[in-house]
């Protein structure tokens, strides 16, 4: 069973009312589906971020790796078939695992099929891992 990205509101107003799959959702949606990439700060640590094994410590790096991304995937829209969240610690730390695709053309399905890792701590991405599988 695939589950397309659904356009859920994320508003999170208090860390208690924190929903890791909301925000999953629609963190695809906004960065990688609708390339909103000023809406980094909402999702990611201010502090120090690893995306893909690099140390980044400002909102212009990750939107500048994350450009350099959409750039060599396309603009095909990312859906995931996958999700699996674990919380760790506190109630706002979760590890999650997208397992997704990014449709190039619907003859012969066309795709890019990736496994993203998140380690989220406080409602923020802190770790970001991708890795293509084709």
């Amino acid at each position: 069973m695939h589950s397309k990205l659904t356009l859920e509101t994320y508003n999170q107003t208090t860390l208690l009312s924190f929903e890791i799959t909301s925000f999953i959702y629609q963190f695809y949606n906004d960065i990688w589906n609708q390339h909103k990439l000023d809406k980094i700060p909402l999702y990611y640590d201010d502090r120090i971020v690893l995306y893909n094994n690099k140390e980044l410590t400002a909102n212009e790096e990750i939107k500048a790796e994350i450009s350099s991304a959409l750039i060599d995937i396309g603009s095909g829209p990312l859906i995931i078939d996958t999700l699996t969240c674990n919380q760790s610690g506190e109630s706002n730390n979760w590890d999650v695992t997208a397992e997704w695709k990014i449709v190039l053309s619907s003859k012969d399905c066309n795709c890019i099929l990736g496994i993203t890792r998140f380690q989220i701590c406080n409602a923020k991405i802190r770790s970001e891992i991708i890795n293509f599988v084709n």
